[in-house]
């Protein structure tokens, strides 16, 4: 295989694409899968003039001109048309530019036009390379690319205040106390993820996993009621779960220090503390030995139906926002009446 190393600008690329002799999506590419986001990241670091990794393409000589298929770079490529041609719009805190906050190709001053269009992009060519090799070359190029599971693409994706406040809570001493994330889920950032979860049901109450956690990063990218007031709430709440478990059984010897109790008690005290009720003095003691109890009666084959219902939600679609909810309101009847009794206590006392 004969390789050729070129620089184009971008200028060159869209005079490509124009006259249909660029190939953005062979069969074997996947779809479109980068966030807008990432889009606007990639083109702020043109708009920095920071090189990119090269693009591989495969290019063929047809009727006396040169065709080219994109090997590798696709997700870069249509990143690049999309804002040229005025259908991305740049949004802060993605861009180095605040001034060119919610603009698109269209409304840049002169220079960062022509600064996007004279962008050199570094391919590697190869002609006249047939289909066989041209797939074994896509897979070779991806086969040995660590993949980043989703948390890891967030952060590459979403910069902002929501996810470093979460990477900054995820460190305190209470995850670590209960042991809530092991060496490898931190080395993967599966506790900042969780504590995303917890951030965003603070925020707006019980989420679905599955979906909501990008769009939360995204619009909360600067928290409007200000991170420090947001770190308190949580802390806070946190804190309190300390208070609770901070004499006998600990957290961490109950089931309530796996993900989807935890996550339950959370919104749970999160409920009280909205309320008021959730600072009252001798509330804990009550509370955690309730809680003993119900450590000891949720299970799949309780004979307390409901205890029976809670441990099924917990395994069967945990992380749904209506299994969420459904745990949630749970622990929150069966602690309820210990705060009513703790606010009639001190009615009486005044």
């Amino acid at each position: 295989m004969e390789w050729r190393a070129t620089a184009r600008p971008v200028s060159d690329i869209m005079d490509w694409t124009r006259a249909h002799r660029l190939e953005l999506q062979p069969n074997y590419q996947r779809n479109e899968a980068w966030s807008k986001a990432a889009q606007i990241a990639l083109i702020d670091t043109i708009l920095c003039n920071i090189p990119m990794p090269k693009i591989y393409v495969k290019a063929f000589i047809q009727k006396k001109q040169t065709y080219r298929v994109v090997i590798d770079g696709q997700q870069r490529l249509a990143a690049i048309f999309a804002f040229v041609e005025n259908r991305l719009n740049l949004k802060t805190p993605y861009i180095s530019f605040p001034e060119y906050d919610g603009k698109k190709f269209a409304d840049l001053p002169e220079d960062a036009k022509n600064q996007v269009l004279s962008y050199n992009i570094d391919f590697n060519e190869i002609f006249n390379l047939n289909e066989t090799d041209e797939r074994e070359l896509f897979n070779r190029n991806n086969k040995y690319v660590i993949q980043l599971n989703k948390q890891e693409l967030r952060r590459a994706d979403f910069p902002g205040e929501f996810i470093t406040l979460a990477e900054k809570l995820s460190d305190l001493e209470f995850f670590a106390d209960n042991k809530f994330f092991s060496s490898g889920q931190k080395r993967r950032m599966l506790d900042v993820e969780y504590v995303e979860e917890l951030l965003a049901l603070l925020l707006e109450g019980e989420q679905d996993k599955k979906i909501a956690l990008d769009e939360f990063c995204e619009k909360y990218a600067t928290f409007p009621q200000g991170v420090d007031a947001v770190q308190k709430d949580f802390t806070n709440i946190i804190n309190y779960i300390d208070s609770v478990f901070s004499e006998g059984k600990s957290l961490l010897e109950t089931r309530f220090k796996q993900k989807a109790d935890f996550y339950s008690l959370f919104g749970c005290f999160l409920d009280f503390k909205k309320k008021g009720k959730a600072i009252i003095a001798d509330a804990p003691p009550k509370v955690r030995e309730s809680l003993y109890q119900l450590d000891e009666l949720i299970n799949p084959h309780s004979e307390d139906e409901a205890c029976r219902d809670y441990a099924i939600h917990c395994i069967s679609d945990a992380n749904s926002g209506a299994s969420r909810r459904w745990r949630k309101d749970f622990l929150h009847d069966y602690i309820k009446p210990l705060y009513l009794a703790a606010d009639e206590m001190e009615t009486k006392e005044e």
